[in-house]
């Protein structure tokens, strides 16, 4: 179906404009010519530009070589460039190298708060752990004892020890909290 659309409208390739007959000349859109003209000489393109050669003859420009190549050949003009204004390469001075400091100092203070921050939760984690694993591991022995009459295990209940291991490992993170501060001052 688009082979019948294609070949029943021409379009321009340029522009994609509908021709008004297969054998114009040029796009009445874009005023691109459609059909080549076999004579047509464009200089540079299909044409040697005599004019072109004949400028470079009269006026040929100097060859510029690099800087590295001109100073390995031993071409190299040293003079042409200004040297650098005085101070240019000088240290700052020292009101920006103390606020330097200052930010280099808050810097390393947020990233030791980090740090410490980290290993208490750290601590958290393994005394929550720990303190699942404890209350886990007794309910498993409690379930071997606990069978019911007719052989099987009875759902174990909740205990209130878990509750009380995990606020004994909330406050030892909160010593070893005040301990790490205590030992940064």
């Amino acid at each position: 179906m688009a082979d019948e659309i294609a070949a029943s409208a021409p379009a321009c390739p340029w522009c994609s404009t509908a021709l008004p007959a297969a054998d114009a000349e040029t796009c009445p859109n874009c005023g691109a010519q459609l059909i080549p003209d076999p004579d047509a000489q464009v200089p540079g393109v299909t044409a040697i530009d005599a004019e072109a050669i004949v400028r470079a003859a009269r006026n040929p420009a100097p060859q510029r070589r690099s800087r590295l190549l001109a100073w390995i050949s031993g071409e190299y003009d040293g003079e042409a460039e200004a040297p650098p204004p005085a101070g240019s390469v000088a240290p700052p001075d020292v009101a920006v190298r103390r606020e330097m400091l200052r930010l280099e100092l808050e810097a390393e203070v947020r990233n030791l708060q980090a740090e410490a921050g980290l290993a208490l939760s750290e601590a958290e984690v393994e005394a929550l752990d720990e303190a699942t694993h404890a209350t886990v591991d007794a309910s498993d022995a409690d379930d071997g004892e606990a069978d019911g009459p007719d052989g099987m295990a009875e759902a174990p209940e909740p205990t209130e020890p878990a509750a009380a291991d995990s606020a004994a490992a909330a406050d030892s993170a909160d010593a070893a909290d005040s301990t790490d501060q205590a030992s940064r001052a």
